[in-house]
């Protein structure tokens, strides 16, 4: 940042112009902020202050954050961590009491520990970066002008606020982004549930080096290890629920094993008050506008059962630092190009999310039939339960994928319908289950055509239009001859 100057008699800042402001210091900003730097723009990242060490939110990453992270440059913070290794997840179900374990990739590993420790080492490594300014305390309040040219926008800092102009905006600030909104950008917003988070002793998993997911029950538990000896466990309520309603009822937590179960007792009864956040799906209508762009959260962000906020975010961040890298010149093209390049992986991302939150949470008829295709098809298939784990983790991103898996799980629910094991009368779960899986399934099958229908627009309509346009041939004669 070039300089910065007060205004004694009106208390305002005027402070020199910067190529990006980024808003929001937490994984996603800090991220955005090492890879554009790494391209020798200057960056100024504006980070609001907030104690993360009361904040539930993302601590398990995938294998496929972990790769990211370290091709940002953050290897030796990723090393110094006191991370504990997650090897894939052990995925417990009610009935029939089952459990199953889903390994990651050969080779591979993410890793899992306290939010605030994760995200305040990656903020005081980046600030360390050449090309990038820290602003602590500071928040962006309005965003004045953006056009193609670049963006004015105002943020405030120990009361005194500062205008500035950026080549380009950044909005990292989480899923209710006070940027987005600044920017005009509509959003879809579904409140889904509330999340209860305690921290438990690690010693009850029942499979250390996994996450562990507790499906089927009265409620959904998500549980994996933080540090040493210190496990999280996420408790997903009802909306409007609070930490009275589970001390109050605790049958809901009866499909718990019973070390597990006792330990999340103790935490309530003895511990510090639990921490709560909502669960939400957010996705903003378009993630980028003039010379202003969404990154993570920001963009989209879904229930967190599937633990791949993170991961995405860090994708988020390489995706852009390469559509920089690939339209040096006016960065509509950039976000253009950044905006076709993320939107399947998010969109495969949110809607399974979305699925496997109905089939693991949900009590009706046919999502019980659902859970029992799910256990059948991992149990009877091997190179199943290895793509249901790629998609899961964002190695797998491709939509047609999801839809294959998804009617094979539907399959596999009718096979165990049929079997000599299956109690009498289940059969009439295939109404139910058919009818409950036909919205998933048309919303796959839409995106799916929707990405197909880009990668025709790319590959085929959009060459011949240029082509045409240069006086090579007709688009009709051109699409014609190209076939």
């Amino acid at each position: 940042m070039n300089h910065r100057q007060v205004d004694p008699e009106s208390g305002e800042g005027r402070v020199g112009d910067v190529d990006v402001v980024i808003a929001g210091g937490g994984p996603a900003g800090c991220a955005v902020a090492a890879a554009l730097a790494e391209l020798g723009l200057s960056v100024l990242l504006v980070d609001a202050g907030v104690d993360r060490h009361k904040q539930l939110a993302g601590e398990l990453l995938h294998p496929t954050g972990v790769r990211d992270l370290r091709a940002l440059g953050f290897g030796d913070v990723v090393d110094a961590w006191q991370s504990q290794p997650v090897r894939g997840f052990a995925v417990r179900f009610q009935a029939p009491a089952r459990t199953l374990i889903l390994p990651y990739g050969s080779g591979v590993t993410g890793l899992s520990l306290d939010h605030a420790t994760l995200t305040n080492s990656l903020l005081e490594s980046v600030a360390r970066r050449p090309g990038v300014t820290l602003l602590g305390r500071a928040r962006v309040t309005a965003v004045e002008h953006n056009d193609a040219r670049g963006v004015r926008l105002r943020f405030s800092q120990q009361g005194i606020e500062h205008t500035l102009h950026a080549r380009l905006l950044v909005a990292a600030d989480g899923r209710a982004s006070p940027v987005r909104r600044m920017l005009g950008i509509a959003e879809h917003h579904a409140r889904i549930s509330t999340m209860l988070g305690v921290t438990v002793d690690s010693a009850c998993l029942t499979h250390p080096g996994h996450g562990h997911q507790f499906v089927g029950g009265p409620l959904h538990v998500l549980a994996y290890a933080i540090q040493p000896g210190v496990a999280r466990v996420m408790v997903d309520l009802p909306l409007g629920s609070t930490a009275q309603t589970l001390k109050g009822h605790p049958e809901l937590l009866h499909t718990l094993p019973s070390g597990l179960k006792a330990e999340v007792w103790r935490a309530l009864e003895e511990g510090p008050a639990p921490r709560m956040a909502s669960n939400d799906d957010w996705l903003a209508e378009t993630v980028w506008v003039e010379s202003a762009v969404l990154v993570g959260d920001a963009a989209a962000c879904c229930h967190p059962l599937t633990a791949s906020g993170m991961a995405s975010c860090f994708h988020d961040a390489r995706a852009l630092q390469e559509a920089l890298r690939r339209h040096p010149g006016p960065v509509h093209r950039a976000l253009e190009h950044y905006a076709r390049e993320r939107r399947p992986a998010q969109r495969t991302r949110v809607a399974l999310a979305s699925a496997l939150y109905s089939a693991f949470a949900r009590h009706d008829e046919g999502m019980r039939a659902l859970r029992q295709g799910l256990l059948h098809y991992w149990e009877h298939s091997p190179r199943g339960a290895r793509a249901s784990m790629a998609l899961l983790s964002s190695e797998e991103p491709r939509m047609r994928v999801m839809t294959r898996e998804y009617l094979r799980v539907v399959g596999h629910a009718l096979i165990a319908m049929l079997s000599p094991q299956a109690q009498a009368g289940r059969l009439r779960s295939a109404a139910p289950l058919l009818r409950a899986s036909g919205p998933p399934l048309r919303d796959a099958v839409a995106s799916a055509v929707e990405q197909m229908g880009s990668w025709l627009h790319r590959r085929v309509r959009r060459p011949v239009y240029r082509l045409a346009r240069a006086g090579w041939a007709s688009p009709r004669r051109a699409f014609a001859s190209s076939r």
